[in-house]
C-alpha cells in the first residue's frame, strides 16, 4: 500500500495518482528514493569530512606504508645470497609491488580498509621468504594496515572490486616464484657442468673397535659461484646412512680456482660408500651436483 505525501489517503501499490486529491503518486515514489539517496552521500560525505578532520593520524599508516618499501628493499639488497634469490627477489617484489598498492588504494582510492589487508598482506608475504632478514619491514607493514583499519574505523569496502588488488599480489608473486624456479633449475644445470672432482683418496682403517679415517679430494669450479656448501654421506653396504660431515663450506668463489675437501670418519660400522652432494643454497635441500665414491 502506498499513502500519498499530500492527503495521507491510503492507495494501491498499481495507483499512479491519489484517489483523493490526484497527488502524482510516482514522483512522491522518487522523490522518496532521491532523498535516501542524498541521505546516504551526506553521511559519507560527513565520515570523510570526520576522517579528514584528523589528518595527521590519517598519515600515519601512509607513513608507514612508504617506509616499509624502503625498508623491504634495504633488506633484500642485504640478505646473502646464500637465503637464495628466487627468495630475495619475492621478498623485494612483494614489498614494492604490494607496498605501492597498498599506498594508491589508501591515499588516492580512500579505501582504508583493502588498504589495512594489503599492507598485513605485504609484511607477512616478506616474512614468508625472508623470515627474520625481513622482520623489521614486515613488522612495520602489518602495523601499518592494523592501524588503517584501526584509525579509520572501516571493516568493509566501499568498492569491492578493488579486493582484486591484494588477489592480484599473490597472483603475480606466485608467477615470479615459478619464472624463478625455471631459471634456477637451468642455474643447477650450468653449475652442475661445472664442477669437476678429482684426487679423491681415502683411508679408513678399524682401529680399537672404530672404523675411523678421511675421504680427501681436489674440486674445481669453472665459475664464479656465490655459495658453495658439500655435505659427505657415508653409508654401509645395504645404503644405510652411517653419518655425515660437512668438509667445505665457501662464499664468493673464485672461477678456475681449485679448493681441498677433507671428510672425516670416525664409527664403529664400516663404511663402504661415500657420496658427495653440493648446494649453493642454504634454504633448499635440492642439490646441484653429486657423486657416490667407493671406499677402499
Amino acid at each position: 500500500m502506498v499513502f500519498c505525501p499530500e492527503c495521507g489517503k491510503e492507495n494501491s501499490d498499481e495507483d499512479k495518482f491519489c484517489k483523493s486529491c490526484g497527488k502524482n503518486l510516482e514522483d512522491s515514489e522518487n522523490n522518496s528514493k532521491d532523498k535516501k539517496e542524498l541521505d546516504k552521500n551526506q553521511q559519507t560525505s560527513k565520515n570523510n569530512e570526520n576522517l579528514n578532520s584528523d589528518n595527521k593520524t590519517l598519515l600515519l599508516p601512509l607513513l608507514l606504508g612508504v617506509i616499509g618499501v624502503f625498508i623491504g628493499i634495504i633488506e633484500g639488497l642485504n640478505c646473502p645470497a646464500i637465503l637464495g634469490w628466487e627468495n630475495i627477489v619475492c621478498e623485494m617484489t612483494s614489498a614494492i609491488l604490494g607496498g605501492c598498492l597498498g599506498i594508491f588504494l589508501y591515499r588516492f582510492k580512500k579505501e582504508y580498509f583493502i588498504a589495512g589487508i594489503q599492507f598485513i598482506l605485504t609484511g607477512i608475504l616478506m616474512m614468508f621468504f625472508l623470515g627474520n632478514m625481513a622482520l623489521i619491514g614486515g613488522i612495520i607493514f602489518i602495523i601499518s594496515g592494523i592501524l588503517a583499519i584501526f584509525i579509520t574505523k572501516k571493516l568493509n569496502a566501499d568498492n569491492k572490486k578493488l579486493y582484486i588488488l591484494p588477489v592480484a599480489t599473490v597472483v603475480i608473486i606466485f608467477l615470479i616464484i615459478l619464472v624463478m624456479a625455471g631459471l634456477n633449475i637451468s642455474e643447477e644445470n650450468a653449475l652442475s657442468d661445472s664442477v669437476s672432482i678429482d684426487n679423491v683418496n681415502n683411508s679408513i682403517e678399524l682401529s680399537y673397535g672404530y672404523y675411523d679415517g678421511n675421504v680427501k679430494g681436489d674440486i674445481h669450479f669453472n665459475k664464479t659461484i656465490d655459495y658453495i656448501s658439500m655435505e659427505m654421506i657415508f653409508l654401509d653396504e645395504n645404503g644405510k646412512v652411517l653419518t655425515r660431515t660437512y668438509p667445505l663450506d665457501v662464499s664468493n668463489v673464485e672461477e678456475g680456482k681449485t679448493y681441498q675437501f677433507d671428510g672425516f670418519y670416525m664409527e664403529k660400522e664400516k663404511p663402504y660408500t661415500a657420496e658427495i652432494i653440493l648446494k649453493n643454497d642454504i634454504s633448499s635441500d635440492e642439490p646441484f651436483y653429486s657423486q657416490n665414491i667407493t671406499l677402499n
